[in-house]
């Protein structure tokens, strides 16, 4: 019991992880195309900043450039004349201004009287190439400027003319800084150096932090990157956007599926597969119950009767699934089933007693084809079974077809396999038919057995077929024998065989062969009597 509940909720739980799943998967790819479409945004941006930054550097080498064709005197008023006239027509720079080394020595518009000293360099490159960012000189005083200098002219650049890139996302804070010294030369508003100098310092990428998203873009012609990051509300707006297109498909995948799955247990839990499974998987199981001699006492054979335990150990009755294999046309594989497993239950103990027989049930459509003649043939010369130890039995009401039969019939006997007709009395044989079809046994049903010593109707009934099984020479079985009031009437009236409840139940193989070994009793004795 512990186990059927363990595994029904671990098919629950699966069951109900298969149908979350896509909408699990829905919202686990939203996040992703989200993360994906912000770094998306975030490069786009970065990437905007540093082609904006190569054309400010563009501007600045060829200010320096034209700045380098003067040859006329240094610092004088046309010197500075046409250093102004190169700034004007430079759209990123401020101003140019002309050094010796690290003296500045003057700029377009002033002339200090001492050369002003620039401290080092925060960028330097050979031959002659040097940097200063956001430095404050008496040449652009109270606003801190980039100094690129190359040779003896150095052009000054706002830091904010690096990143002048129009975007609709207010939240974007950026730095852009070189990969060398790993410091900044460009950075928005009200953003914390230190915070993003922590980041760069990074192999990441892609990142968050403190509800923020960052990525990092580095350039692909110089040795400059930008950093740039994006508010967390900015990423879950676009969440949401991503959620409202994948989550609707996820939930008409998970409706897929469970109208799928649906379907495919109805076939799976239909009548038809379970039954295939039972055979499939061996579930059906025969049962032996024992046929007596009543003159004797002694046990002659057994009828084996087919049982079917499902899976939660319920007992299905052979009236239920017999007609379900007969219209599903599964028949043929049950009569197969039963004949390979009363001799692998019994072949070689019949072989060693052959005194005793089996007895086994057929459906009516096995008698239209001779199929089964040779197979049970094949058995019996297999294990070196007589053939007389195997007896057929088919109801009453499989002949309604008897000239289709009859053929059928004179085969199993011709290969010395006696016929006997269950259930006699409830079908549809008369006298003729019997004659008609020639078989060897007669079973009374248990329904005339069950009321002999109280209903006259029964009694009757039981008596002519008995009349009538002696008229054609038939040997008589009486089934359902429960009490010894319908012993002692059977007996009176000369039934050779019988089988039910008062002598033994159905029982597994081993137990019937334990029942067969059992000490003789006193109802042996009182039968024998």
């Amino acid at each position: 019991m512990t186990e059927r509940i363990y595994l029904r909720i671990l098919r629950t739980s699966g069951f109900m992880l298969t149908v979350c799943l896509p909408v699990m998967l829905a919202v686990y790819f939203a996040h992703v195309r989200a993360s994906s479409e912000t770094q998306q945004h975030l490069r786009s941006f970065a990437q905007l900043v540093i082609e904006k930054t190569e054309i400010v550097i563009q501007h600045v080498e060829a200010a320096q450039d034209e700045a380098q064709q003067y040859t006329g005197p240094v610092c004088s008023p046309e010197h500075m004349l046409k250093l102004l006239d190169i700034a004007r027509s430079k759209l990123y720079v401020e101003d140019l201004i002309y050094a010796h080394g690290n003296n500045f020595l003057c700029s377009t518009v002033y002339k200090p009287s001492v050369p002003y000293r620039a401290p080092v360099a925060n960028y330097t490159r050979k031959p002659n190439i040097s940097i200063f960012y956001y430095l404050d000189t008496p040449f652009y005083a109270g606003h801190k400027m980039t100094y690129m200098q190359r040779g003896d002219f150095i052009v000054v650049v706002n830091p904010r003319a690096y990143a002048d890139v129009m975007s609709d996302d207010h939240s974007l804070i950026y730095g852009a800084y070189d990969t060398v010294t790993k410091e900044f030369f460009s950075l928005s508003d009200q953003v914390d150096t230190q915070r993003l100098h922590n980041f760069i310092l990074k192999d990441d990428k892609y990142f968050t932090d403190e509800d923020r998203v960052y990525t990092v873009e580095k350039s692909q012609q110089r040795p400059i990157a930008v950093i740039v990051s994006t508010s967390g509300e900015r990423f879950n707006k676009e969440w949401y956007h991503q959620l409202t297109l994948t989550v609707p498909l996820g939930i008409i995948c998970s409706v897929i599926i469970l109208l799928m799955w649906s379907r495919s247990r109805q076939q799976f839990n239909s009548p038809r597969r379970m039954l295939l499974r039972a055979i499939e998987n061996n579930q059906l199981k025969l049962h032996y119950q024992p046929i007596i001699d009543m003159q004797s006492g002694q046990c002659v054979g057994a009828e084996a009767l087919l049982r079917w335990v499902n899976y939660s150990g319920q007992w299905i009755s052979p009236g239920s699934f017999i007609p379900l294999a007969e219209a599903e046309g599964l028949i043929q594989k049950i009569s197969d089933y039963v004949i390979n497993a009363v001799f692998n239950d019994f072949g070689e103990f019949l072989a060693d007693h052959p005194d005793l027989y089996i007895s086994i049930n057929l459906s009516p459509t096995d008698f239209h084809c001779p199929r089964l003649v040779a197979m049970l043939s094949e058995k019996i010369n297999k294990y070196g079974v007589s053939a007389g130890q195997i007896k057929i039995e088919v109801t009453e009401r499989g002949f309604i077809d008897v000239p289709k039969s009859r053929p059928v019939i004179q085969a199993f006997r011709q290969a010395g396999f006696e016929i006997a007709i269950d259930d006699f009395g409830t079908g549809y044989a008369n006298l003729h038919n019997l004659q008609f079809l020639n078989v060897d046994i007669l079973k009374i049903d248990k329904s005339f057995i069950d009321n002999l010593t109280t209903d006259r109707a029964c009694y009757l009934i039981a008596e002519h077929i008995i009349e009538m099984a002696r008229s054609l020479n038939l040997q008589i079985i009486a089934e359902g024998v429960e009490t010894q009031e319908q012993v002692a009437w059977l007996l009176a009236r000369g039934v050779q065989y019988c089988q039910g409840w008062y002598f033994a139940k159905a029982l597994p193989p081993q137990e019937f062969i334990a029942w067969l070994y059992r000490p003789r009793g006193s109802t042996d004795v009182a039968l024998a009597e």
